[in-house]
């Protein structure tokens, strides 16, 4: 007896009702993916929050400033998330060198893998600044600030103590979160070409949040819970609106709990 064949009409209507099933399930998928990327991004930011805890337990309370103050004769610059030597800079963007191992975490947060967010690279184009692995996260620069002359309860690199931060404002006090950068002066960015790229701290009234899990960021507070968080859509970046670059609502977040408090 002869074998029935597949006709060509048959042939095409399966071919048509794989294609309305692919196209059923895709958003589920890119959902499940997004969920997954977020759920991932938010163990890294416990895990930083961890090594934030060990290291305000070996400094008494005190968090650390974003770099070491300036020495004459230094042979770089040691920010909290890795030493930078040197005419690194001048190897140009993508190429910069971080030795990660000379962070001020690093005693407490030995892996990468734990800085960098799943989501990247992010939508839209994106620039990396050093060799190696990113650091997708920005501390709160109202905990860890630039080196400067400070009094009250904040040390005199500018830092704050995490005893300063009381009550309430423990669960609502930002010290760590997704974090980037609209950039247009650094080559290959330019006016015409802006670009993201990777940025260490956050801070309020600037467009360093980056949304990018499902509309909203990951937030490690004070009391070292994670959650997410909606932008305040008047922030966002306009230079490259589709990066989602900008601030929260200061109704949603806390940045000052060592300021008259």
């Amino acid at each position: 007896m002869r074998k029935r064949a597949f006709t060509l009409v048959e042939l095409l209507v399966v071919i048509a009702i794989i294609g309305v099933l692919a196209a059923m399930i895709a958003p589920a998928l890119v959902a499940a993916m997004g969920m997954a990327n977020q759920t991932a991004c938010a163990w890294n930011l416990k895990q930083i929050g961890l090594a934030v805890q060990l290291y305000l337990n070996d400094n008494d309370g005190w968090f650390f400033p974003l770099y070491d103050p300036p020495e004459s004769g230094a042979p770089g610059r040691v920010w909290y998330y890795g030493f930078e030597p040197n005419g690194s800079p001048a190897r140009g963007e993508g190429n910069r060198i971080l030795d990660r191992t000379q962070g001020k975490l690093y005693p407490y947060l030995r892996t990468a893998g734990s800085v960098r967010c799943p989501a990247v690279p992010f939508a839209g184009p994106y620039k990396p600044k050093y060799q190696g692995e990113p650091w997708t996260y920005g501390i709160n620069r109202c905990l860890s600030t630039h080196p400067s002359p400070a009094g009250g309860n904040v040390r005199g690199n500018g830092s704050c103590n995490v005893g300063s931060i009381r009550g309430r404002d423990t669960s609502r006090t930002v010290v760590f979160a997704d974090a980037a950068q609209v950039v247009t002066h650094l080559a290959p960015a330019t006016t015409s070409n802006p670009m993201i790229e990777d940025f260490p701290y956050i801070e309020p009234g600037r467009p360093y949040v980056q949304v990018r899990h499902g509309g909203q960021a990951n937030v490690l507070f004070a009391d070292w819970h994670v959650e997410t968080v909606p932008p305040d859509k008047a922030t966002i970046d306009q230079r490259l609106p589709e990066a989602m670059i900008g601030d929260f609502d200061p109704d949603d977040v806390l940045y000052e709990p060592c300021v008259g408090r």
